[in-house]
């Protein structure tokens, strides 16, 4: 894939992983934090502004998005994705290996002063986000890979 449409599907891709992010955000806010949707005293009542909330995940899913589709594009791999499970593989396993390196270093040092309710939410929330961008980049990746089969032919 060129370099132009690796930008153009992480771009995409990134969008959808924002979006990801926003509703699992809402949804795992209400479950584990209750109806103040927020950690007690995180935010002020008027601060809960959605607008600002889904722009912000918007952007975070461009940036990572494009930076995880150029990861991808460069790692030596034997097989590629071909369809949405392998999208859905490749962002469980990203997902996996930055949710372990974050968990590593409080649960050997700090095990105590643990934040459980946040770690929980901070696991699903990402987990949500890294699922959407699974998803959309197994869909364009399936795309391209019909793609190429029906030029060759």
């Amino acid at each position: 894939m060129k370099t132009k449409k690796r930008i153009i599907v992480g771009v995409l891709a990134g969008l959808i992983m924002g979006a990801a992010l926003f509703i699992t955000g809402a949804i795992a806010s209400q479950i584990v934090y209750g109806p103040q949707m927020a950690p007690e005293g995180k935010f002020e009542p008027e601060q809960m502004n959605p607008g600002y909330f889904i722009w912000t995940k918007l952007a975070i899913g461009v940036v990572f998005g494009i930076f995880f589709i150029l990861l991808y594009e460069a790692l030596p791999l034997s097989k590629r994705i071909e369809s949405i499970c392998g999208g859905l593989k490749y962002a469980f396993v990203l997902w996996f290996v930055i949710s372990l390196w974050n968990l590593s270093h409080p649960l050997v040092y700090d095990l105590d002063t643990i934040n459980w309710q946040d770690k929980i939410f901070w696991l699903i929330y990402t987990l949500g986000g890294f699922l959407g961008y699974g998803l959309a980049i197994g869909f364009a990746y399936k795309r391209h890979a019909k793609k190429l089969m029906c030029n060759t032919t």
